[in-house]
Formats: structure tokens, C-alpha cells, sequence
């Protein structure tokens, strides 16, 4: 039995992997990297920060507002970029991250008896390339994950002789992790009560061990829920644990497109290599995204080699269980749902590092200079992804420089613009003009020149995210409605470069959201019934075009 490392190593690896997430953050000045999503969930977290006693709950990030919330109110009380949540949230995240770092460390350390292979395994998953992206940006996962994986380290050092007590601690830790980000609760979950049916005791035993945690499961929540009873927004327990989010909307359904995106996901889980967002992108990527899949399964086969004589291990199987059964479940899901996302795939990829931690503590004792090899190669993933990270140094500053040559060139009181919808402009317009979404024939604007609201816009992807069930025809339909009734108001209609996109790229970005099949319908529409002028160019937000009816 190998000893628990010591409380001085978990600060110490805690310690510096903060400084040096900080040191990145400020180094990066953008912490909204590939995904911009962080923006609104600070945006979404700022009553939270003014009056906590009147803030909505939100059902599938149940604790994540309040728990971001009053950690913003301490960095406002420290003077740490007071007023500033979207920059507050990528510190917040470099320090759980950095609790994920020694949670990391501790469970090596556990499981190998040696602490340089616990502090190259922490290096390792550090320096992965969705675990560093989510390190330094604004996102929502990080503390969420850091709980889940802290419940998956525990169940994979208890579940070989797992006593009520054990499962108690990891179905409470496991809880709360998915309280933060519902979605967390399906991959983990299977593999846990598969770890506890296979475990080296009688089957009613087993059966009881399961039955333990799922109670801890539900106590959890239940506590949790009448913690917030009579909260604005506050639901019962069958709504906390069936949120329902992203089901019946255009993220969800199986697609071949996804199979692209899921080679994205995966493939820059590793390394980040590109082909971050659309199906089209991961093809043009293609090389670099599968040798990276390639480097994970040859660390996965090797990894099966060397341990394969050690098969009939309880600790080593529910290891195994743990974490193998997570990336099995948590993959389909994925594929359902987004699996080019950072956050979809880093809760379910952490058997890399375990795997890696396993392969380095085998080859280790058997030849010096194979170690040697992997030791280095343990910091391969960090000194690739930190340059990978610098493409974007600096954009926080530009693209607020573009938000405010852009009020400028197009007034927004006679202006209505028109984007696919991914574009990092929206989330700064929502931000710094006005919090209003797009319309979705779902607006009544008074005649132009009207400042309220300040930010007035249509999306192409909302019909696919809002109305899955949508023909091509119908979609094209309800962008047409929207389009004439702004310039019927008298507004000019500015469209984003997504004007000059031929239909087999916007088919592939609409193959994001399952709705690739209506491009040539919304193409047709756009371009048989409008015209577009160039209208103005910015080096960062791209060409604009005014439209007018032909």
C-alpha cells in the first residue's frame, strides 16, 4: 500500500501551477480563446455579484452562479479587477484548475508510491490542450470538472475495497461537481456503479454499495434543494436532476458531420491543432487532428501492454472502470450533443493522464533511458499548446477595438445587423451595447431611429438551435420576415462576412448545430431576394456588406 503524498507537495503543486496559469492569463490578455461562451456567463452571474438574496437560480448550472458569484464579490473586495467578471472568471478558473492540479498530483502519488511521477503525470494533464485552453479562459466548466475528477481519483483508490463511508465521500463530491454543470452527472455516473458490481465482494454486498450511492447521490441533492427552497428560481428535486438542457434543440441528434467534430474534439484535446468549430474546418485539419488521436492511442495501447499482466488488481480494474467508463459513456453522449467542445470532452478524457502516469511508473524500473524519454515527454503537451495559445494573444483589446469602430461606422440606433451567429462580435455587442438576444420573429421594434435596444440583430443559427424540427424552406422563410421587417422600419441591414461564404461553408457551420441540409434553402433566399454593397473592413471583425432588396 503506497503512502498518501504530503499535505506540503498538494500546496506546492497547487501553488505553482496557479502562478503559472496567472502569469498566462496576463501574458494572454484574451480569455475568450476559441469560445466566447464565458462572456455570458458572467454576464448571467452579475446579479449574483449585486444582491445574492434577489439572484435567479439557473436549473443546469444550480450552484455554479452562486459559487462564482460570491467569489467575484471577494475579488471585488480585494481590488483584484473590480467590476471586471469576465477577467475575475479565468482567474477563478486558474484556480480550481489548479486544486484539479494537485488532485492530480495526490492520486499518482497514491497510486504509483513515487512523487516525481506524480509531479510529471500534474505537468501532463496540465498541459493538455482543452485542460490548459479552460485553465485561462472564461468558461464555466472548470469547477465542476475539479470536483467530478476528484470523485473519479477517490472511487479509482477505494472502489477495489469500497466501504459505505468511501462511496458516501465520492457520491458527495460527485454530486456537487455536477450541481455546478449538470451534464457532468451522465458520463461519470455508469462508470462509478460499474466499479462498485465488479468490486471483490459478495453480489449483495455490491448491490448495497450501488444502493449507498446512489442515496448519497440523492441526499446530496436533496439538501441541496431545500438549502435553496423559496430562492428566486429555486426547483424540486426532479427538475434538479433532470434539467433537460440541450435535449429537443439543434445541438442535439447524430449527424455524420459530428464524427468530424468529434475527431476535432479529441484530437485537440492532446494538442491544439484546429479545426475547432464546424465539421468543414475539422476536415481541412484532418492531418494534424489524427495524429494526435494517434499519439493518444498509442499511449492507450502501451499503456494496455505493460499492465496487462496486472489485470487482476482490484485497485488497477476499478482504475480502469473509472475512467474507461467515463470516456465509453461520456463519447456517446458527446456525439449526440457537441463534441467539438472543449468543455464537452474534458471531463471525459482524463484517462489519458492516467494512462500516461501508469506507462511512465511501468517503464520506469524496467529501462532508464525509455523513463528518461517519457519524463520529457511529459512536458511535450505544455511547450505545444502555450505557443498554439499565443495565436490569440492580444484579441480581448482588439475585438473591443472593432466594437467600438463598428458603433461608429454603423450607428446602432438605425442599424440592424445580420450574423450566422458564431461570430466573437456578438458576444461583445450583447456585453457593451445592450443584453438583447437575436429576434427569431419573436420582435416588435418601434420605426427607426430607435436606441433602445441598442443592439438590434438576427442569427441564422437561431433557427436551427430554436426550431430543430424546421425545413430548409422554413428557415429561409423566417430569416426573410425578419430581414424585410427591419428595413420596412425604415433600419439598414448590415450583414457580417458570412455575405461572401459560398453554400458549402455555411452548410458546414450549420452542420454544427444538425442542420446542414437547409443551406442551400437559406443561401437561395439570401442572395435571390437581396443585394449586398461592401460597407466597411476591420482587420479583426471582417468585412461587412449593406443589404437592400433586389
Amino acid at each position: 500500500m503506497t503512502r498518501t503524498a504530503p499535505a506540503w507537495q498538494l500546496l506546492l503543486a497547487f501553488i505553482l501551477s496557479l502562478a503559472m496559469l496567472c502569469g498566462l492569463i496576463a501574458w494572454l490578455q484574451n480569455v475568450h480563446i476559441i469560445s466566447s461562451n464565458g462572456m455570458y456567463k458572467s454576464i448571467q452571474a452579475e446579479p449574483w455579484i449585486a444582491s445574492p438574496s434577489t439572484a435567479r437560480l439557473d436549473p443546469s448550472n444550480y450552484l455554479f452562479f452562486p459559487l462564482y458569484g460570491v467569489s467575484a464579490q471577494l475579488l471585488d473586495a480585494l481590488g483584484v479587477l473590480r467590476g471586471v467578471p469576465w477577467k475575475q472568471f479565468a482567474y477563478l478558473n486558474a484556480f480550481w484548475a489548479s486544486i484539479g492540479t494537485a488532485i492530480v498530483y495526490g492520486f499518482v502519488h497514491r497510486l504509483t508510491g513515487r512523487a516525481a511521477l506524480a509531479a510529471l503525470a500534474s505537468v501532463f494533464h496540465l498541459g493538455c490542450g482543452f485542460v490548459l485552453l479552460l485553465s485561462v479562459i472564461s468558461e464555466d466548466i472548470m469547477p465542476g470538472y475539479v470536483f467530478v475528477l476528484a470523485s473519479m481519483a477517490l472511487a479509482g483508490l477505494w472502489f477495489d475495497r469500497p466501504t459505505w463511508r468511501r462511496i458516501a465521500i465520492v457520491g458527495v463530491l460527485f454530486t456537487l461537481g455536477w450541481l455546478i454543470e449538470w451534464r457532468l452527472m451522465f458520463p461519470t455516473l455508469p462508470a462509478l456503479a460499474l466499479a462498485l458490481l465488479v468490486a471483490p465482494e459478495p453480489i449483495g454486498r455490491r448491490l448495497g454499495h450501488v444502493l449507498v450511492l446512489v442515496a448519497s447521490i440523492l441526499a446530496t441533492s436533496g439538501i441541496v434543494q431545500l438549502s435553496w427552497e423559496g430562492h428566486n428560481g429555486a426547483i424540486g428535486l426532479h427538475d434538479i436532476l433532470w434539467t433537460g438542457k440541450g435535449v429537443a434543440t439543434g445541438w442535439a441528434g447524430v449527424t455524420w458531420e459530428k464524427a468530424w467534430m468529434m475527431l476535432s474534439g479529441v484530437g485537440n484535446y492532446l494538442l491544439l491543432v484546429g479545426g475547432f468549430v464546424d465539421p468543414r474546418s475539422a476536415r481541412e485539419a484532418m492531418l494534424p487532428l489524427s495524429l494526435s488521436v494517434l499519439l493518444q492511442a498509442a499511449i492507450f495501447v502501451a499503456s494496455v501492454i505493460v499492465l496487462w499482466p496486472r489485470r487482476h488488481e482490484p485497485r488497477l480494474r476499478a482504475v480502469a472502470i473509472v475512467f474507461l467508463g467515463t470516456l465509453g459513456a461520456g463519447q456517446v453522449l458527446n456525439f449526440y450533443s457537441q463534441p467539438q467542445d472543449p468543455q464537452m470532452q474534458i471531463n471525459v478524457m482524463p484517462w489519458l493522464t492516467v494512462a500516461w502516469a501508469l506507462l511512465l511508473a511501468a517503464a520506469l524500473p524496467v529501462r532508464r533511458g525509455a523513463a528518461i524519454v517519457l519524463a520529457v515527454l511529459s512536458f511535450a503537451p505544455f511547450a505545444w499548446n502555450v505557443p498554439a495559445l499565443a495565436r490569440w494573444r492580444g484579441d480581448d483589446t482588439r475585438w473591443l477595438a472593432a466594437t467600438a469602430a463598428l458603433e461608429k461606422r454603423f450607428p446602432p440606433d438605425s442599424t440592424v445587423f445580420l450574423y450566422f451567429g458564431y461570430e466573437p462580435i456578438t458576444t461583445w455587442k450583447y456585453a457593451l451595447w445592450s443584453r438583447t438576444w437575436d429576434w427569431d420573429n419573436k420582435v416588435a421594434i418601434p420605426p427607426a431611429p430607435s436606441a433602445d435596444p441598442k443592439f438590434k440583430w438576427i442569427a441564422v443559427n437561431a433557427g436551427a438551435i430554436r426550431h430543430p424540427g424546421w425545413t430548409g424552406p422554413e428557415h429561409a422563410a423566417a430569416l426573410k420576415r425578419d430581414i424585410d421587417l427591419a428595413l420596412d422600419r425604415g433600419y439598414r441591414v448590415v450583414v457580417s462576412d458570412m455575405w461572401a461564404w459560398p453554400p458549402d461553408i455555411l452548410a458546414a457551420y450549420l452542420g454544427t448545430v444538425a442542420a446542414a441540409g437547409r443551406s442551400d434553402a437559406i443561401y437561395r433566399m439570401l442572395h435571390d431576394h437581396f443585394r449586398a454593397t461592401e460597407a466597411f473592413r476591420n482587420p479583426i471583425a471582417g468585412t461587412y456588406y449593406e443589404l437592400q432588396r433586389r
